[in-house]
């Protein structure tokens, strides 16, 4: 094209106002403060009972609470940074060792030795991974919303940082309302309802945040 003053008038007239996207940090807070409490309400139909802080091993338990916490906050910080185009991901190491002490500590308080898994700790266990599944349900949808907002190049790999984010904080929830000790039935329906969040994660966000649809 030969005229350039004709094509930079009609790009302008078609350009739009491009709002700031809030920091990292300010991103992961609003979402905390989003999440949480949806995913209490959503899944507050099975709630049974709050957790006894008063037990013993009750140490362990609140130490497992705040390793969730914390590593769902960094998994949701590292998606958020890996979809802006230009920043530099977020090295994840730190959240992969606390997730590893996460993962022992728990294993250390599973009283299976103690009390033999019978046909009630699958009862438990299903309990507690509908009750994951129930709270991850609407951070699921903000957390696509919050990502659609800057979308992805690498859209599996947000939403994989993105869903266990939400395992984890699901996980932090039911802390609030479960037994101090863990059995390896049920500590394994944890794990099972963490795997299947990522997953629904991963396929039902990919066409709502990858660049090109």
């Amino acid at each position: 094209m030969k005229n350039h003053d004709q094509l930079i008038d009609t790009l302008s007239q078609s350009a739009r106002p491009v709002k700031r996207t809030w920091p990292v940090g300010w991103r992961v807070a609003a979402w905390i403060i989003t999440v949480l409490p949806c995913g209490l309400l959503s899944s507050w139909a099975w709630h049974s009972r709050f957790t006894d802080w008063s037990q013993p091993g009750a140490g362990l338990a609140l130490l497992t609470l705040v390793l969730a916490f914390g590593i769902g906050a960094s998994a949701m910080a590292g998606a958020f940074t890996l979809s802006i185009a230009g920043l530099k991901p977020l090295r994840l190491r730190w959240a992969a060792l606390l997730a590893v002490v996460w993962l022992a500590i728990n294993l250390l308080n599973t009283a299976s030795a103690a009390t033999p898994a019978g046909a009630g700790r699958f009862g438990e266990g299903m309990h507690c991974y509908l009750f994951m599944l129930s709270a991850s349900l609407p951070m699921m949808v903000i957390s696509i919303v919050c990502l659609n907002r800057t979308r992805s190049l690498y859209p599996r790999q947000s939403l994989a940082l993105a869903g266990a984010g939400i395992a984890f904080m699901s996980s932090t929830l039911l802390s609030l309302c479960h037994d101090i000790h863990l059995h390896r039935l049920d500590f394994t329906m944890h794990l099972a309802a963490g795997a299947t969040i990522v997953l629904l994660t991963v396929l039902t966000g990919r066409r709502w945040i990858q660049l090109s649809r």
